[in-house]
């Protein structure tokens, strides 16, 4: 996969959390707005988690050494 679209899936990713952060001490917890922040929190986290994945998938995996045979 094309590094700078994985690049810009975690800018978002982390953009999102760290917005929902920043929002989430402010937050009635008996209110409908937190349960909405702490589930963007968890979809932020699922994301970057996702989006690492797939870049270690799409690496191309480095040659074994001829020292470690």
């Amino acid at each position: 996969m094309d590094p700078a679209l994985l690049r810009g899936n975690l800018a978002l990713a982390l953009f999102i959390l760290l917005l929902a952060f920043m929002i989430l001490p402010f937050q009635d917890r008996a209110s409908g707005a937190f349960v909405v922040t702490v589930l963007a929190v968890i979809v932020a986290l699922l994301f970057i988690a996702a989006t690492w994945v797939v870049a270690r998938w799409s690496t191309p995996r480095m040659p074994p050494k001829e020292d470690d045979k």
